[in-house]
């Protein structure tokens, strides 16, 4: 039975609501909206030519990445630690042979703002090896070096450059070398390469 033009307009004017909301659950799953949802919270990179991925998921108290922002002084301090995707109740879940950045970095100018560039020579980056249940077998840690050169501007040749503060995460990136051997056998320096970033919830001194 062939329907007249009226029926079909008023079949048409019930569906497009349900057609719009469509629509919208269409763009809300594309490619684009469901890699943002992915971006992670964390530390980032290639260290000593391993891939380095701390990621934060309980904001600022995390256990795995958390630190502070002095924004009087510009100093950032923090700790990140590769963790397994879930944390426990109790004690942290370390990946197999896992890696481990601290990061202390000073600056020595006063009144700095994003974005600016200070050296971190209170830093180290180490490399555990473990057995069961995660305990470390071995460890091997580097530092970062201190260049008292000149006295009133010490350098670093590891760097940060802190980027951004939105006043709840820290943004920015870490590069150079930790020259310094301070745990476990002798060994080449672990080299940055290129940069490894970071951006997550940090406590604010």
């Amino acid at each position: 039975m062939r329907c007249s033009w009226k029926a079909w307009r008023n079949g048409m004017k019930r569906a497009m609501p349900l057609l719009v909301v469509i629509m919208l659950l269409d763009m809300a799953t594309s490619p684009a909206t469901i890699a943002a949802d992915r971006v992670q919270s964390g530390v980032f990179g290639t260290i000593n030519g391993k891939k380095f991925k701390a990621t934060s998921r309980q904001g600022s108290g995390d256990p795995c990445v958390n630190g502070t922002y002095d924004q009087a002084q510009g100093t950032v301090v923090f700790v990140a630690i590769e963790c397994k995707r879930r944390r426990r109740r109790q004690g942290v879940a370390v990946k197999k042979n896992y890696q481990t950045l601290v990061m202390a970095c000073t600056s020595f100018a006063a009144g700095v703002t994003p974005p600016y560039e200070i050296p971190c020579a209170g830093s180290g980056y180490s490399e555990a090896k473990t057995g069961r249940f995660g305990i470390p077998k071995s460890m091997t840690t580097w530092g970062a070096n201190f260049d008292f050169t000149d006295v009133f501007n010490p350098t670093s040749n590891v760097r940060m450059r802190v980027e951004a503060f939105d006043g709840t995460n820290l943004r920015g990136a870490i590069f150079g070398v930790f020259e310094e051997p301070l745990v476990g056998e002798a060994s080449p320096p672990a080299a940055i390469d290129g940069e490894v970033t970071f951006d997550f919830p940090i406590m604010v001194q």
